[in-house]
């Protein structure tokens, strides 16, 4: 399992900070960006899903790694320093989706204390593993047609969950436990944003599965607009193995 203190093995980040004047109620600096993959990112093959008929009803390629047109997928950015305040464990769970025999989200971020819902929208069977370090947290049956299960998570922040479905080997998701809402993950076109900063400076890290982590410090001024880019190139060279 990848760490959130793991080594940086590839990745292309260009950062565009914006900070605005900041408002008395709450603050309104920005910081937006977009995290992508230089060169030629690894092929992504086919699945193997013979072992189910239903998930082998559709075909699906490899989510190690998802580059489209340059930008990558499935990366949490997050606020890792900078004053951010512990934010209170929401009540309400987030929720994964076990459909067409994958979870989406693949990657989410959870606040410290937050339970997790996992839900089946497939016409089959799977179970839910859940692993801190190799531990185990949980391993439930998922059943179609049934409630979703509501999880514990994590209280110490850091901790990424593995999740994992044993009937279907590949089905994989990352549940990152945080302190702070200051986070999010992103899409196809690899785009962030963070808002409701004040000015200051802030270390921001960007982590992906397979590929690690990337940290940046960036300075939200007191101007009309701060820009602050950085960026980094990495080859397939990099990668210890291949997805």
């Amino acid at each position: 399992m990848v760490r959130m203190t793991g080594t940086v093995l590839a990745g292309l980040i260009g950062l565009t900070v914006l900070g605005g004047a900041v408002a008395r109620a709450a603050p309104t600096g920005a910081v937006k960006g977009v995290v992508s993959f230089e060169g030629e990112p690894p092929e992504r093959l086919p699945q193997r899903r013979d072992t189910d008929p239903y998930c082998a009803r559709g075909e699906a390629l490899a989510e190690d790694v998802i580059v489209t047109r340059g930008k990558l997928k499935d990366v949490l950015v997050r606020v890792v320093s900078g004053g951010q305040p512990a934010a209170a464990a929401p009540p309400a769970p987030v929720v994964i989706d076990q459909k067409d025999c994958r979870y989406a989200p693949r990657v989410v971020g959870v606040i410290a204390g937050q339970p997790i819902a996992i839900r089946n929208s497939d016409g089959t069977f799977h179970n839910v593993h859940g692993a801190i370090a190799g531990k185990m947290l949980w391993n439930k049956p998922a059943i179609p047609n049934q409630p979703d299960l509501t999880l514990d998570g994590s209280t110490h922040p850091g901790d990424v969950i593995d999740i994992l479905c044993d009937v279907h080997p590949w089905m994989h998701a990352y549940a990152v436990i945080m302190t702070n809402s200051r986070f999010v993950v992103t899409g196809e076109d690899g785009a962030f944003e963070l808002t409701g900063l004040s000015p200051g400076t802030y270390t921001l890290e960007a982590w992906h599965p397979t590929l690690g982590t990337k940290s940046v410090t960036v300075t939200i001024g007191k101007a009309a607009k701060t820009v602050v880019s950085t960026r980094l190139a990495f080859k397939r060279a990099d990668l210890k193995s291949p997805p």
